[in-house]
């Protein structure tokens, strides 16, 4: 099957399952159908914000009052039952098994240091062919062009900033286009607190929210119960 077909089927049932375990209990077609309803009122919340027509009842009120909060501030998971229930899918996907960022850079750094490109020579029969050739690296092309001191400045900052760039962006392709979805997207929200209160505010329920049903969570979710 397509990498990226494994991708979307992963999201969509990694993020089924996290609504499973959210409070207050919802049915995932429930869910799908408060999405729609709430793009649909984000498109006229978005028509409006440009016109100024249309709904005068909004004039001088935030989006939050006049749509209320994205659906998925209305249901709660916590982080580390969040994080087990993921963390599951990126193993059983091998989401974490594709090159990551970090080789890549060992690899770059390594070219920098020793490059080689292609050339093609002639043989002593005249015929042409492909070869390697060594040229300087960029450490001494910039001793050549700022001296010694200068060119060893400039390198090590080179080398800064792709330290910074592998350690900003931890995660392969892959990886990181999961954890996005899932953590970025519409997985229920981890502040207990918020829900509870959005519920208060905005659909008039009072709810309660039992933390205890997440004892042992990982122990249970992956069968370790003796």
């Amino acid at each position: 099957m397509d990498r990226e077909v494994l991708l979307s089927e992963a999201i969509e049932r990694c993020m089924k399952e996290l609504y499973s375990y959210a409070q207050p209990a919802v049915e995932w077609t429930d869910f799908e159908a408060q999405n729609k309803e709430y793009n649909k009122k984000h498109a006229e919340w978005e028509e409006y914000k440009r016109s100024k027509e249309g709904h005068p009842e909004w004039d001088d009120k935030t989006e939050d009052e006049c749509i209320g909060p994205r659906p998925f501030e209305f249901y709660y998971l916590p982080e580390n039952v969040m994080n087990i229930i993921c963390d599951s899918y990126i193993d059983a996907y091998e989401f974490n098994k594709q090159e990551n960022l970090k080789d890549i850079k060992d690899i770059l750094i390594g070219y920098c240091k020793e490059p080689v490109v292609f050339e093609y020579a002639t043989d002593e029969d005249g015929k042409e062919y492909k070869a390697y050739k060594r040229i300087n690296g960029i450490e001494d092309e910039l001793k050549t062009m700022f001296g010694n001191d200068k060119g060893k400045e400039a390198w090590n900052i080179m080398l800064k900033y792709l330290n910074m760039a592998t350690d900003f962006y931890k995660w392969n392709r892959e990886l990181n286009m999961f954890n996005s979805s899932i953590y970025l997207g519409a997985s229920p929200h981890s502040v207990k607190k918020t829900v509870i209160e959005n519920w208060k505010k905005y659909r008039g329920k009072d709810i309660e929210i039992d933390d205890g049903q997440y004892e042992n969570f990982e122990n249970r979710y992956h069968g370790w119960e003796e």
